[in-house]
């Protein structure tokens, strides 16, 4: 198992024929409990704050009101709309050397689709899931080994660098939101 400090210094790892891994690492907070636990983000302006970071060139993640499953606020992926190159932020989820071991579980709502956007979640620099189409609150969860981890939720724009787009589908909003995030 991996120590904490090499989670966060670690590129995300992923085979040169898939595209799809984080385009850039930057060191995040270091790690803390998930505090709350779950995590509906309804403090909203604490984020991020450890256990939780958010980088991109384009844009962070954010809180917001726009969807919530639980309570009024969750966790929104920024507008990278009519970006001309490919264009990531992520948020990331750092747990600490002294976890125990357990369960990942969150709702999301991914209004994305390829070839304009997808979200892309990662354990430890490997792609974990990748989700696209889901225009209603979904569960994702993942198993977690004791030690520490790193949870990426990548939202990936243009990510063919693609001059011109098709018209988009009336259910894509072209965002990401996820809310109840929970370790168990």
């Amino acid at each position: 198992i991996p120590s904490l400090s090499e989670i966060l210094t670690e590129a995300p790892s992923i085979t040169p024929s898939v595209i799809l891994s984080p385009s850039e690492t930057k060191a995040p907070t270091p790690c803390a409990p998930l505090d709350p636990n779950p995590d509906s983000f309804e403090d909203g302006t604490d984020f991020p704050s450890s256990p939780w970071s958010t980088y991109g060139d384009d844009g962070a993640w954010a809180v917001t009101a726009d969807k919530a499953f639980n309570g009024t606020h969750s966790l929104k992926s920024p507008d990278l709309e009519d970006t001309p190159s490919l264009s990531v932020s992520n948020a990331t989820l750092i747990l600490c050397d002294d976890f125990e071991g357990g369960t990942f579980l969150m709702k999301v709502w991914a209004s994305v689709q390829p070839p304009w956007d997808i979200f892309v979640v990662y354990r430890d620099g490997e792609v974990a899931g990748q989700l696209v189409d889901v225009n209603e609150w979904a569960d994702f969860g993942l198993t977690l080994e004791p030690g520490p981890h790193r949870i990426d939720f990548s939202y990936r724009y243009n990510q063919f660098g693609l001059p011109n787009f098709p018209p988009s589908p009336p259910t894509r909003e072209g965002a990401v939101w996820i809310d109840m995030v929970s370790i168990l």
